[in-house]
């Protein structure tokens, strides 16, 4: 069965989203310091540059078409929060950015109907983020404890308030243009 129009949207809309993510990295790893935050910071740009990829390629795969400009994520965040100039709400940001993502790609891998092949891209890369950043021993986490603890509350408060504000607006984005059909 061929991907549906809001599958391949979606596909899309995660693939802008790593590459965007990569490339954000990628600026960081050229303009950071610091040994540990450094070498975090490239893997996870060469991690989100690996996601793109494979997105591209299932997208183009299934016979969709590539749109780069469909938005990403981060415009949302940045719409309703700003773009964070410390890097606690940098590396804030990141840490909620990942676990929106685990928490969107999970509820696509939730669909009865989805492609096999969409399925093993998205469970691949679930596999890979679950790997590279979640949980308490995570480079964010670690690099944040070296922080303020007030300040590092303080956003993720901010970022865990537009994060659900962000989830709510991507689901109703996606109803408006895809409506689900009902059964009568």
């Amino acid at each position: 069965m061929p991907p549906t129009d809001r599958e391949l949207w979606l596909l899309n809309f995660y693939r802008n989203s790593e590459l965007h993510g990569a490339l954000l990295m990628g600026r960081l790893a050229r303009s950071l310091s610091g040994t540990e935050l450094l070498t975090n910071v490239t893997r996870h740009c060469a991690t989100e540059a690996r996601h793109a990829a494979l997105l591209t390629e299932i997208i183009a795969e299934l016979g969709g078409e590539i749109d780069p400009k469909i938005g990403t994520i981060q415009e949302h965040y940045s719409r309703d929060g700003g773009v964070p100039k410390a890097l606690v709400d940098l590396l804030v940001l990141s840490e909620t950015l990942e676990n929106r993502v685990l928490s969107a790609y999970r509820e696509h891998l939730q669909q009865a109907s989805l492609h096999p092949k969409v399925r093993a891209v998205l469970e691949e890369i679930l596999r890979e983020e679950e790997e590279h950043g979640t949980g308490e021993h995570a480079w964010l986490d670690r690099i944040l404890r070296a922080h303020p603890v007030s300040q590092v509350e303080a956003s993720r408060r901010k970022w865990a308030e537009i994060d659900r504000k962000v989830a709510a607006e991507i689901h109703s984005q996606l109803d408006s243009m895809f409506p689900v059909e009902t059964k009568s």
